[in-house]
């Protein structure tokens, strides 16, 4: 009896190891600033943890969701608005808020598509229109109306008003500054590409 306890205990697989990790409490819609209140802690098999998690850390004051996430989800960096959103682009690749003339444009984007960010200057009368790509196949990062969730835009607004329009892409240093500067120029809008 002796020796098939021990050969059955030898022949066990070795229990795995169990760590805690943070996780969404509830469903959060995108744009949620987070709190303690919406986040839990769950033990889980670490073979199954992502990576990039926060662990059991909660993200900085002030963090808010880039997408929205349903309940018992692990919370990794890149679904938070800020440098974790940029997490696997090339160095030197930084956030670039824009608020493209049409709204409607705006609410139909999603994060991870591609698009090209024209300018148009002039009114047609006093000055000849001209249009220029500013930025070609630049990745969107958030929009106001990211999956749905127009009501919790980026910065906690409703996608209307002030912010209507507001999307965010990943661009590279050299263009950020002409971006962040167009809409004094004229009008921004955006075409879908897939490059």
């Amino acid at each position: 009896m002796l020796a098939v306890a021990t050969s059955l205990a030898a022949l066990a697989p070795e229990r795995e190891e169990r760590v805690q990790v943070l996780v969404a409490g509830r469903d959060l819609p995108a744009g949620t600033l987070l709190a303690g209140a919406d986040l839990t802690l769950v033990e889980a098999s670490a073979s199954l943890v992502p990576a990039h998690g926060y662990g059991v850390e909660l993200p900085e004051p002030g963090s808010r969701l880039a997408i929205p996430l349903l309940a018992g989800t692990p919370l990794l960096e890149t679904m938070v608005v800020g440098p974790g959103l940029l997490a696997g682009t090339p160095d030197g690749t930084v956030a670039v808020p824009l608020r493209l003339n049409d709204a409607q444009t705006a609410s139909m984007l999603r994060a991870g598509q591609r698009v090209d960010v024209v300018l148009t200057e002039g009114n047609g009368f006093e000055t000849k229109v001209s249009s220029q790509v500013l930025a070609r196949a630049v990745a969107v990062l958030w929009t106001t109306a990211q999956s749905g969730a127009a009501a919790a835009g980026p910065f906690g607004s409703t996608g209307t008003g002030d912010d209507a329009g507001l999307i965010i892409v990943a661009a590279s240093s050299g263009i950020a500054e002409s971006l962040s500067a167009a809409p004094q120029r004229g009008k921004l809008s955006v075409v879908l590409v897939n490059p």
